[in-house]
C-alpha cells in the first residue's frame, strides 16, 4: 500500500470490560484459527474496541484513521457494472462469497 512519509504510530487500546474480555478472546483466537489475524512484529500498534452485535455477540472494529492521512489514494475509477456483467448475460452462474470476516 502506498504511503506518505510518517512515523509510525503506537496507540493504546481502548481497556475491554472485565465481564466480555473472555468472550473477546475467543473472538481473536478465532480470527487467529481462520487466518484472519497473524501474528506480526510491527513498528505499529493500531486501535481496536468492541462492540457488541443485536445478538449479544462481539464485534472488533479496528481504528483506521492514522492509516487513512498517511495513504495515497488510487485516482482510479472503478469498473462500468454493465461492462462487467454483460459477458455474463444468459449464462447460469454460481459462486460463493465468504463475505463473513470483512462484515462480521
Amino acid at each position: 500500500m502506498p504511503v506518505i512519509p510518517h512515523t509510525p504510530w503506537e496507540y493504546r487500546n481502548i481497556p475491554i470490560p472485565p465481564g466480555i474480555r473472555d468472550k473477546v478472546i475467543e473472538v481473536l483466537k478465532n480470527k487467529i484459527n481462520a487466518g484472519a489475524y497473524e501474528p506480526c512484529q510491527s513498528s505499529y500498534r493500531g486501535k481496536w474496541f468492541c462492540v457488541l452485535k443485536k445478538n449479544g455477540a462481539i464485534r472488533i472494529v479496528h481504528d483506521l484513521q492514522p492509516l487513512n492521512r498517511v495513504s495515497i489514494r488510487d485516482a482510479g475509477l472503478l469498473p462500468i457494472l454493465d461492462d462487467f456483467v454483460e459477458p455474463f448475460a444468459g449464462r447460469t452462474c454460481y459462486t460463493v462469497f465468504d463475505l463473513f470476516w470483512g462484515f462480521d
